[in-house]
C-alpha cells in the first residue's frame, strides 16, 4: 500500500476525531464571530485542488462581509479584520472549519496551500513545472508554509511545493506538523509583508530562436514571430566532432552579424561564437559593436572558461550558455554561481556524442536534462534545450518534444533544420509560407498545453521513453550490432 493511500485514510481519521473534539470551539467561535458583525460565521471561499480542479475552501469568517472585494492581501492593522477575527488569525483557529475539506477529500492536513482560482494566476497561467504541486491533494499547512508561510515570493513557495510533492514521505509530514505546531504556539509569520498583488506574467509562449544568416530569411522568421535570430559563428572543433553526421556546420562570418542586425528589428540577435581560445575576445567586441543582443558561449568545460566568457562580455550584451559537455554538466552548480549568466541553453546533439549515447532525446529520458533544468530554474536563469521540428513532424514527432519542454518548464527553443526543409534556399515565397503555418501550429499546440493538468505530461514523457526505446534498438539494427 503506497504512502499516498495510507495518507488518505490518516486524514479521514484525525478529521473525524477533530471535528468531534473541537465542536465545542467550533459553537464558541461562530457565536463570537456573528455577535461582533453580521454574516455566517463561515467564509466559503473557491480554491484549486487536485489536478486545478475547483472546491469551496470553509474558514472561520475573520472580515467583515465583502471585505475581500478590496483585494486580496492581509496586513497588521488591516480594518477590515474583526476582532474575533484577529485572535483567529494569530492562532491560525481560522483553519480549523478545512477539516470538513479533509473529510471530504477536497484537501489533506499536509499538502501545498490550494490557491485562488485567481490568484495568484489562474491555473492556465501556472508554468507545467508548478502544476506539478497539483499532483497531490492541498493541505492545511505545508513545505513553504514552514519556510515563511507568507514571507516568500510566490515563486518561491511553489518551488517549495514542487519539492513536496517530489519528496512526499511520512517521515517530510512528521517534520512539517511539528514545525506547524510551535510556529502556531508561538505565533510566528501570520501576516503578509506586503499586498501579495497579481504579478505580471511574462511572454506566455517559448521564444523561438531561428539559424540563419539569410537576411531576408530572417526578416521572415522576425515577420512569422520569431524571437530570437542567430548569427552561428562556431567551426572550432565543430567538423572533427559533427562532420561525420547529418549536422549542419553553418560556417557563417563575422560579416553576416551587421548584415543581420540590419534585417531584424524586433528579434533579439544572439551570436554564438567559438569556443573559448586566443581570439575570443576581439569575436566579442566585433559582435558587441555590430549589434549583437546575445552572446552564446558553446562547448565550455570549466568555470574558468565560462569567467573568462563572461568578463570579455563585460554586460555589453547578455549572456547565454550552451551547455553540450559532459565536463560542464558535471561542474554545472560551480559554473552557476557565477554572476552575469543571463540565460542557459542544453545542446543535445554534442552532449549525447559526450556521453556516448546513441539518440541525442535519449537525454531525455535518462534525466540529464531535467536535471540541468531544475537547477537553472532554482537559479532563475531562463533556459532551453534542443531542436524543434514542425508539428507532426520530426524523428521524435515535435508535439511530444514540445509538451516535454513545458513540463521541464522551456523558455527557448532552436527552430531545427528540418522546420523549414520544404523550403529550398532562395524560395522565399514557400519560406513564408512554411513559417506562417508552421509557427501558427507551434502557438496553437502551446494553447492547447497551457490548459493541461500534471498527469497529461507524465504520459507524454512515459510515451518519449517508449518511442526513444525504439529509435535506439532502430539505430542498432542499423548498424549491424545484432
Amino acid at each position: 500500500m503506497s504512502y499516498i493511500t495510507v495518507k488518505r485514510y490518516l486524514d479521514i481519521v484525525f478529521s473525524i476525531l477533530g471535528l468531534i473534539l473541537l465542536a465545542p470551539f467550533f459553537i464558541v467561535a461562530a457565536i463570537s464571530i456573528r455577535l461582533e458583525s453580521k454574516g455566517s460565521a463561515i467564509y466559503r471561499q473557491r480554491r484549486l485542488g487536485l489536478h486545478g480542479r475547483e472546491f469551496t475552501m470553509y474558514k472561520f469568517r475573520t472580515m467583515h462581509v465583502g471585505a475581500d472585494k478590496e483585494g486580496v492581501y492581509d496586513l497588521k492593522g488591516d480594518r477590515r479584520v474583526t476582532k474575533t477575527g484577529r485572535i483567529l488569525r494569530l492562532t491560525s483557529l481560522d483553519e480549523l472549519p478545512q477539516l470538513i475539506n479533509i473529510l471530504k477529500g477536497d484537501m489533506s492536513f499536509i499538502g501545498p496551500r490550494p490557491p485562488l482560482t485567481y490568484h495568484p494566476w489562474t491555473f492556465t497561467e501556472y508554468t507545467v513545472p508548478q502544476k506539478k504541486r497539483f499532483m497531490v491533494r492541498p493541505g492545511i499547512t505545508g513545505l513553504a508554509q514552514i519556510h515563511g508561510r507568507k514571507g516568500p515570493d510566490w515563486d518561491t513557495r511553489i518551488e517549495y511545493d514542487m519539492e513536496y510533492v517530489d519528496n512526499i514521505s511520512f517521515f517530510l509530514d512528521l517534520k512539517i506538523i511539528i514545525i506547524t505546531v510551535i510556529n502556531v504556539l508561538i505565533m510566528r509569520n501570520n501576516y503578509n509583508c506586503g499586498k501579495t498583488v497579481k504579478p505580471k506574467k511574462d511572454y506566455p509562449y517559448i521564444w523561438l530562436m531561428y539559424i540563419t544568416n539569410d537576411a531576408k530569411a530572417a526578416k521572415i522568421a522576425e515577420d512569422n514571430g520569431v524571437e530570437w535570430i542567430m548569427v552561428d559563428l562556431e567551426i572550432i572543433g565543430k567538423e572533427e566532432r559533427q562532420g561525420h553526421r547529418d549536422t549542419l556546420i553553418s560556417r557563417h562570418t563575422l560579416g553576416d552579424i551587421k548584415k543581420i542586425r540590419e534585417a531584424v528589428k524586433k528579434s533579439k540577435l544572439v551570436v554564438r561564437i567559438n569556443p573559448i581560445h586566443h581570439g575570443t575576445k576581439k569575436e566579442i567586441d566585433r559582435a558587441v559593436e555590430d549589434g549583437a543582443d546575445i552572446i552564446m558561449l558553446p562547448y565550455f568545460k570549466t568555470a574558468k572558461e565560462v569567467k573568462k566568457f563572461i568578463l570579455y562580455v563585460n554586460k555589453r550584451a547578455e549572456t547565454c550558455l550552451l551547455v553540450e559537455t559532459p565536463e560542464a554538466v558535471d561542474h554545472i552548480d560551480e559554473i552557476l554561481d557565477i554572476p552575469g549568466i543571463d540565460y542557459a541553453y542544453v545542446g543535445i546533439n554534442d552532449l549525447h556524442l559526450g556521453y556516448k549515447r546513441l539518440f541525442m532525446f535519449s537525454l531525455l529520458t535518462d534525466g540529464t536534462v531535467e536535471a540541468l533544468c531544475c537547477k537553472f530554474r532554482k537559479k532563475g536563469i531562463p533556459y532551453g534545450f534542443g531542436g524543434l521540428a514542425r508539428i507532426g513532424y520530426g524523428l521524435l514527432p515535435a508535439e511530444y518534444v514540445l509538451a516535454e519542454m513545458y513540463r521541464q518548464g522551456s523558455s527557448i527553443a532552436i527552430v531545427s533544420r528540418s522546420f523549414t526543409k520544404a523550403a529550398r534556399p532562395g524560395d522565399y515565397e514557400m519560406m513564408e509560407k512554411v513559417f506562417m503555418e508552421g509557427i501558427r501550429q507551434v502557438r496553437s499546440f502551446e494553447d492547447e498545453l497551457r490548459r493541461k493538468d500534471y498527469r497529461f505530461f507524465l504520459d507524454n514523457l512515459r510515451i518519449i521513453k517508449e518511442k526513444v526505446a525504439e529509435i535506439e534498438e532502430n539505430i542498432i539494427k542499423e548498424r549491424g550490432d545484432v
